[in-house]
């Protein structure tokens, strides 16, 4: 009950939420640290990851998301397991965008990828919107052209993919840019023009939503961008031009 009333202030707040997911041990929780400079639990073990633990991430956008660790899965999840850890699976179909952490130096990366969109399937988010983060590239020697070819092979397999490690922040800006997008790309576009006496309107914008252009006219303040869809009915009667929502 307590988790599900955080659910409906994070919605009624218009504030994104990103889950990571991934093979148990891919470096979620130590991804996490490094993102949000938190401290949430990082163990070598099955299941240390039992609570969804949240934080906040500024974007480069400026915008705020929650970022929502979440437990390791494993190939054929059991069903008792499932039940064990729905409060933390529940953060994985609630959230606005995935971020699936895949450990690069595993040997069985492959199958292990395979196993986590399977359970996503079994959770109903496998239509959901996923950037994947290729973590641990600290345990590659990239002046070994071998070890590089690696990489490479594995950015090129999984296109839109961002190689990372969370132990020395080796490609986090770059993640953090491609989860924004992510996070925009499925805003509505609208072009408004808010009347001055609504200026709460163009805060609530520049707050929660991405300003592509601003222009002070004689009517208002003409705004071109994107919002959350809970956030657009707001601005309905603003709608300089509808065709563009």
């Amino acid at each position: 009950k307590h988790r599900d009333q955080h659910r409906a202030q994070r919605k009624q707040s218009s504030t994104p939420v990103v889950a990571l997911v991934g093979y148990t041990n891919a470096g979620k929780s130590t991804l996490l640290n490094a993102l949000a400079n938190a401290d949430v639990v990082a163990e070598d073990k099955l299941f240390a990851t039992l609570d969804p633990t949240t934080r906040r991430v500024q974007l480069p956008s400026d915008r705020l998301a929650l970022f929502s660790d979440t437990v390791g899965f494993i190939q054929k999840l059991p069903t008792m397991l499932v039940a064990a850890f729905r409060s933390t699976l529940e953060e994985v179909t609630e959230a606005d965008l995935l971020v699936h952490v895949v450990d690069l130096s595993h040997p069985n990366m492959e199958e292990q990828i395979s196993a986590v969109e399977e359970v996503l399937e079994e959770l109903g988010a496998g239509d959901k919107t996923v950037v994947v983060a290729l973590n641990k590239l600290d345990r590659f020697n990239l002046h070994d052209p071998v070890q590089l070819a690696q990489v490479q092979d594995a950015l090129d397999e999984y296109p839109g993919a961002v190689a990372v490690s969370a132990v020395s922040g080796h490609g986090l800006p770059e993640l953090l840019v491609a989860i924004d997008a992510a996070l925009r790309y499925h805003m509505p576009h609208v072009d408004v023009l808010i009347p001055y006496n609504h200026g709460e309107l163009v805060a609530l914008m520049h707050e929660h939503g991405v300003v592509e252009a601003e222009e002070h006219t004689e009517h208002g303040t003409h705004m071109v961008g994107r919002l959350p869809t809970e956030l657009t009915g707001r601005y309905i009667q603003y709608w300089n031009n509808p065709l563009h929502v």
